[in-house]
């Protein structure tokens, strides 16, 4: 089936994990060590954004901490932005090929915390990148390791 508008295609190379970050108070006291897990990687987006991946964003932006709604927050997340990751050439951390995203939001429940927020980012609905950014830090430390009294990733 092929897109009512034309796709983007994202390269991948800035999305990064970091090893051993470490978060007090909400606070990055330790960044950590950056591995870029996806370099020469690529995904291609539907670049719009629905009002119902808007809600979703917001929601993660003003979570309480509540584990449940924060795990619910994500699954919703990545239910609306698979309909919009048409394709990726991703592979895991093991570096074997990954399966395509598109309407597939378990395949995004599977990445770690950080690379879901990196696709948030790069798939922007036509945000401008220093929008993209603020998004990005408004979420503050959702994109880092959760603590047992979090919510973790929903598994497939």
């Amino acid at each position: 089936m092929k897109p009512k508008i034309p796709t983007q295609k994202v390269l991948s190379d800035a999305c990064a994990i970091n090893v051993g970050q470490v978060v007090e108070d909400g606070e990055i006291t330790s960044p950590g060590v950056p591995y870029y897990v996806h370099e020469g990687e690529w995904v291609e987006v539907m670049p719009v954004m629905t009002v119902r991946e808007v809600m979703n964003l917001s929601r993660l932006q003003n979570n309480s901490g509540e584990g449940s709604t924060l795990g619910q927050s994500l699954t919703d997340l990545c239910q609306e932005l698979s309909r919009r990751v048409i394709k990726w050439n991703w592979t895991n951390l093991m570096g074997e090929k990954m399966e395509q995203p598109y309407n597939r939001p378990d395949v995004l429940e599977s990445l770690s915390s950080e690379e879901l927020l990196w696709l948030v980012n790069a798939t922007g609905g036509g945000e401008g990148a220093e929008e993209r950014k603020k998004d990005l830090e408004t979420l503050g430390d959702t994109s880092l390791e959760m603590t047992s009294s979090q919510a973790t990733l929903p598994s497939a």
